[in-house]
């Protein structure tokens, strides 16, 4: 099983089956919170969805296509964390991310990317990291504004989020800037 220590309090896992009821159940309690940025809550209905999404996650692992990290805080599962959609050509990913609401306020994520970004440099060998953030959601894109990302464009109504267009605010750091 992979792991990742990120700080006395927070540590990640590699996502697999036996997770699926706490993911479960840490979303169920969160729709409200997680349905306002992310397209896909309303899919997730129960346990045996979140086996059918871990399934694919870790044959993209196995693949070496993306790494999907359980958030542990303090022991209890409070989000996930992915490494997606890794480009080795061009040695480049994305970062995605959600914490369940009791969760948030707590400097967990930044944390979590933080340490995850050395991970994806130092371990992974990657070039390049973007975060894709909606418009409106300033606390996931205080992220990697804090981190030092450069905003480098913006794609106008990318995604359909409760019945309405987002835009999609695209940060991306070099290997370079990020050693820095």
């Amino acid at each position: 099983m992979l792991t990742h220590k990120v700080d006395e309090e927070i540590s990640l896992k590699l996502k697999e089956n036996q997770d699926s009821p706490e993911i479960f159940a840490l979303i169920d309690q969160s729709r409200k919170h997680l349905k306002q940025w992310m397209t896909w809550v309303d899919q997730v209905q129960s346990v045996e969805d979140i086996d059918e999404v871990t399934y694919k996650h870790l044959l993209e692992f196995t693949e070496q296509k993306a790494v999907h990290f359980v958030i542990q805080y303090n022991g209890e599962v409070a989000g996930s964390v992915n490494i997606n959609d890794i480009d080795w050509s061009i040695k480049s990913a994305e970062i995605g991310y959600w914490l369940g609401s009791e969760y948030t306020g707590k400097g967990i994520m930044f944390r979590t990317v933080k340490s995850l970004l050395d991970y994806a440099f130092e371990k992974l060998g990657l070039h390049k990291i973007e975060i894709w953030a909606a418009e409106g959601n300033s606390k996931s894109r205080s992220i990697p504004e804090r981190l030092g990302f450069v905003q480098e464009g913006m794609r106008r109504d990318n995604e359909l989020i409760d019945g309405k267009y987002v835009n999609m605010i695209i940060y991306g750091i070099l290997e370079d800037e990020w050693s820095k």
